[in-house]
């Protein structure tokens, strides 16, 4: 699922040597994204996209998702938890009946986004309703945005479909058949992607955690076939935790620690 009217008006955006950010999963932590956009200064016309996994796992999925849809140079793709949300949430029941979906949803951090809509909207009645409102503004996030130069997209695509109109189960759960590729996907464009944490799966070196990782595989310019944004927030481990930006005209990366 495409939006073009947006991806439209970032290559406009990005012609006229404006700013366009993208960010890995936020994963609920309203602050470090909040204090992540402010350091990005950006200027009138700039744009951010998220790829994905607003909530789930941290404390804040409510709140995350409420400045993401208020504020107006800021946009977002769906990811696999926006997804689980969508097919395991009920607004007759909110959490209370746990159907295989639901189940689902809440043992992978969904326990932690309805603790956020209950503290955030403060009774039961205004949580449902505003996860509800939220879910459906999720149905209608595009699944990859495709732009002269790039694709984002949340987890990737399979290497051995073409890169046009995969499916978007593809888009929000790709991992292996992404990842061991050996040669570009998509010839044409690098893709921008979060889902899978750089530390461990990517870097696979401890000393790397929180770091963007590049792909070793080029596309004819010389530029990675894809970008790894999944610095992760949310990991047990006494390693950095950040959330990064990557500046689509400039390449510059900016990283913010968990705060």
């Amino acid at each position: 699922m495409r939006n073009y009217e947006l991806e439209e008006k970032l290559q406009k955006l990005i012609e006229r040597e404006g700013n366009v950010w993208v960010i890995g999963d936020v994963h609920g932590f309203s602050e470090t994204l909040e204090l992540l956009v402010q350091s990005l200064n950006l200027d009138e016309g700039d744009a951010v996209v998220i790829l994905g996994d607003l909530i789930d796992r941290g404390p804040a999925s409510a709140q995350v998702v409420n400045y993401v849809r208020r504020t107006e140079s800021i946009y977002s793709i769906r990811g696999n938890h926006e997804q689980m949300m969508i097919q395991g949430f009920d607004e007759r029941s909110f959490f209370m009946e746990r159907s295989l979906d639901s189940r689902l949803w809440y043992h992978n951090g969904g326990n932690t986004t309805e603790a956020s809509y209950l503290e955030f909207y403060g009774s039961e009645e205004r949580a449902s309703k505003e996860a509800a409102s939220d879910v459906k503004w999720m149905e209608t996030l595009a699944t990859e945005i495709v732009l002269e130069d790039w694709r984002l997209v949340h987890a990737g695509y399979d290497q051995n479909q073409d890169v046009e109109n995969q499916d978007e189960g593809i888009h929000m759960y790709a991992r292996k058949q992404f990842l061991t590729s050996k040669n570009p996907i998509d010839p044409s464009r690098t893709i921008l992607f979060g889902h899978t944490p750089t530390l461990k799966h990517l870097h696979k070196d401890d000393s790397r955690a929180g770091e963007v990782w590049y792909s070793d595989v080029k596309l004819d310019d010389g530029r990675p076939m894809a970008i790894g944004m999944d610095t992760c927030l949310y990991h047990g481990l006494d390693l950095p935790k950040v959330l990064s930006a990557f500046n689509l005209r400039t390449g510059r990366v900016v990283y913010q620690n968990l705060v």
